[in-house]
């Protein structure tokens, strides 16, 4: 995982994983559904992943990071001692990136440059779903143009043909004879 802890941006190597409303989880890259252990052992191989939630288009990869460090405490033979918990209950308000905050472990910036990204995150969504809507806008106005074209061709084509002097033929009700 990258190291930048501001909303890190994807690179060509960045493993996309989008979480659905279902929860289920879809690696884009293999084009199949993960697990959070599946994700946990990417991690361990130094994969670089990040978590999107497929509707918001926000990044979720802390969040679900951090539920895989639950499900592996919640597993784990021996838990954290009871006054470790305590204290990040009391002094973090029961949020263990608070906890971590007060005793220094993220830069003092950490919470302004986390809102930062969060809200180029969400321009850059916006801006992503504006240019789908241009595609698809234009993708439609092509089309249209294209029938357009066809249908004067064919227009065209009938006006030709009424008009051209073909000679007459012969008309079987007539006599040969006279």
């Amino acid at each position: 995982m990258n190291q930048d802890v501001m909303g890190a941006k994807p690179t060509m190597r960045t493993k996309i994983i989008k979480r659905y409303q279902n929860r289920k989880l879809y690696d884009t890259q293999q084009s199949c559904y993960v697990t959070l252990d599946d994700i946990a052992k990417m991690i361990r191989s130094s994969e670089d992943v990040m978590v999107i939630d497929n509707k918001t288009k926000n990044d979720i990869t802390a969040a679900t990071l951090t539920q895989i460090i639950f499900e592996a405490e919640k597993k784990a033979s021996q838990y954290a001692p009871l006054f470790t918990l305590r204290e990040i209950i009391q002094n973090g308000n029961g949020s263990i990136s608070s906890f971590l905050a007060k005793l220094g472990a993220f830069p003092q910036d950490y919470a302004e440059k986390q809102a930062q990204a969060q809200a180029e995150s969400a321009k850059q969504a916006e801006l992503a779903n504006k240019a789908s809507y241009d595609d698809v806008k234009k993708t439609l106005d092509d089309r249209v143009a294209s029938a357009a074209n066809v249908a004067n061709a064919a227009k065209n084509f009938e006006e030709q043909s009424s008009t051209n002097d073909l000679p007459d033929l012969p008309n079987s009700n007539k006599s040969l004879n006279g």
